[in-house]
């Protein structure tokens, strides 16, 4: 069986059937298959914050063009459906950059992403939830800071034995400061690029966080209001051999067999980029794991491990 449910429903339903920490599951009422302490844990997101600005021209952004007389403009639908061009190709944030925020790093801890629209609401969400009940769009553009190499981790847990009701949710978003740090040198960033004076007649005045907020203590307390997820939820079933993990190299579930997971909750730890295209080649992985016999595939399995197993070592012969 292949479990493909994401960071959120895989560990639920893992735990559901059995599979977890054996303590929270008696809890539950559900009988213990095997008691692994390591699923649900080890969350890792992406946490992100918003600068955004209105424009005093008009009709020129994404949104408001997604508008007509107040209702859905058919424009950019049609283009789409048949001819594959206009606004809708786009996801509306694939323009940014990965900056260091630091000379100390060795990699890129930020993400910034710019949209050309108006945020309709501080935490970077509220727009695509208000967008459709909105006859009229200010026009304006955003930047959302990624902290893209987060180091806070949360966890998932169960609310109730029926796996058709929501888990718990802790994200544990900023339990560490160097996320923290990161998405504030990303607030910083974002002003100053959307107060260039090369935006010319589009130069804008800042909606969010707004002229009121200016110290790092008042940055810092907008980004915990307003912290929102960047979508790349991941590790929660944990990938490897040691403690701390859920399933094994083959993404079989330690502890009971017949069960695999491949999704995005095996990842170890969060990818510093955009999460689809590894969890593509987690599937891609678990695709040729199912396909093989059981022989050639713990025959693969020794070989990436560098092991001299003598049948890894005879069929490479």
């Amino acid at each position: 069986m292949l479990v493909t449910g994401g960071a959120i429903a895989s560990p639920q339903l893992l735990m559901c059937s059995g599979i977890g920490p054996g303590k929270h599951l008696r809890s539950l009422g559900i009988p213990v298959v095997h008691d692994n302490s390591a699923v649900g844990e080890n969350l890792q997101d992406h946490p992100a914050a918003v600068v955004s600005f209105k424009t005093p021209q008009k009709g020129v952004s994404v949104t408001s063009k997604l508008r007509l007389f107040g209702k859905t403009n058919p424009i950019p639908v049609f283009q789409w459906l048949f001819f594959k061009s206009g606004l809708l190709t786009s996801t509306g944030c694939d323009h940014g950059a990965f900056v260091r925020t630091s000379d100390s790093l060795e990699q890129p801890d930020l993400q910034i992403r710019f949209l050309a629209a108006r945020a309709l609401g501080p935490d970077g969400m509220t727009t695509y939830t208000k967008f459709r009940t909105m006859k009229t769009v200010e026009d304006g553009y955003s930047f959302q800071s990624v902290a893209c190499r987060a180091k806070s981790k949360g966890r998932i847990r169960l609310s109730s034995s029926n796996s058709h009701v929501k888990p718990m949710i802790d994200g544990g978003y900023l339990s560490n400061q160097d996320d923290l740090a990161t998405l504030r040198a990303g607030i910083k960033l974002g002003r100053m690029l959307g107060n260039r004076p090369e935006w010319g007649e589009y130069l804008g005045q800042e909606v969010y966080p707004g002229p009121d907020v200016q110290t790092d203590e008042e940055i810092d307390e907008y980004i915990r209001n307003s912290l929102h997820t960047a979508n790349a939820l991941t590790g929660t079933c944990k990938m490897g051999t040691g403690r701390g993990a859920v399933v094994g190299p083959d993404l079989r579930v330690i502890g009971v067999n017949g069960v695999r997971v491949a999704d995005s909750s095996v990842f170890p730890c969060i990818p510093g980029g955009q999460t689809a295209t590894p969890t593509v080649m987690i599937a891609d992985r678990a695709a040729v794991f199912v396909r093989q016999p059981v022989s050639q595939l713990n025959i693969e399995i020794f070989r990436e491990k560098g092991s001299t197993h003598p049948a890894a070592t005879t069929a490479s012969a």
